[in-house]
C-alpha cells in the first residue's frame, strides 16, 4: 500500500477545516479542484457520515469512488473506499485531521492507496509513486488556499451533509478539467446528478 502524508498550516479554526471536508454544497468544487459534482451521487447520509461515489475525468478516462465518510471523532474525517474502478478496497482511504494552534490549525491530509490489477490500476499507481507526493501537495495547499479565501467573504455557515472525496482522481483536474457538456449515465451505472437542493 501507498501512502502520502501532507501536513499544513492554516489561519482558520480546525472546525472551519474539517466542515469543508463534508460540506458539498455548491461551493465544494470552488474548495476542492478534483470535485465533479456532475459524477458525485450522495447514496445515504447520517449526522455524522455519508455514503458517496464520486467520480473524476483523468485524461481520457474517469476514475470513480465510493466511500463512506465519517466526521463523528472530534479532528477528523475519514473517507475509507468501499468500490473503485481503480483503486482496491478496503485498504484505500483518505483522510483528513485538523488541530488548533495559535494562529489558526496544522492540517494533516492522508492519501492511502492500493491499486486494483489491471492497466488502470498499473497506470495511476506508477503515477502515484512518482510524482503522487508533489501532486497532493500542490493539491493539498490549493484546498486551503481556496477555503481561506471563500471564509474571507462568506459568514460562518453550518455544513449541508453530501459527500465528496478530493482523492477520486489525484491528477485529474492536473490532466484534464471536467467537460462541462458531460451528462447522463455515469460509468459507474447510476445517473449522475449535481448536488440537490436540499443538500446545499
Amino acid at each position: 500500500m501507498l501512502t502520502i502524508h501532507v501536513v499544513l498550516e492554516s489561519p482558520l479554526a480546525p472546525e472551519r477545516v474539517l466542515q469543508a471536508a463534508y460540506d458539498f454544497s455548491e461551493r465544494r468544487a470552488d474548495i476542492w479542484p478534483a470535485v465533479s459534482v456532475p459524477r458525485l451521487s450522495v447514496h445515504d447520509r447520517g449526522d455524522t457520515w455519508a455514503d458517496v461515489t464520486e467520480g473524476t475525468r483523468a485524461g481520457p478516462v474517469v476514475n470513480w469512488e465510493r466511500c463512506r465518510y465519517d466526521w463523528s471523532q472530534p479532528g477528523l474525517v475519514t473517507a475509507p473506499v468501499t468500490d473503485s474502478n481503480v483503486y482496491a478496497y478496503p485498504a484505500s482511504s483518505w483522510e483528513i485531521k485538523a488541530t488548533p494552534t495559535e494562529n489558526g490549525s496544522q492540517v494533516e491530509m492522508t492519501w492511502m492507496r492500493e491499486f486494483k490489477p489491471g492497466p488502470r490500476g498499473r497506470l495511476f499507481g506508477t503515477l502515484f509513486r512518482l510524482v503522487g507526493k508533489r501532486l497532493f501537495t500542490g493539491y493539498a495547499k490549493d484546498v486551503l488556499t481556496n477555503l481561506e479565501r471563500i471564509e474571507r467573504g462568506h459568514e460562518p455557515h453550518e455544513p449541508h451533509v453530501a459527500a465528496a472525496n478530493p482523492s477520486t482522481s489525484w491528477a485529474a483536474n492536473r490532466l484534464d478539467r471536467d467537460d462541462p457538456s458531460d451528462s447522463g449515465v455515469d460509468e459507474y451505472g447510476s445517473t449522475r446528478s449535481a448536488v440537490s437542493r436540499e443538500c446545499q
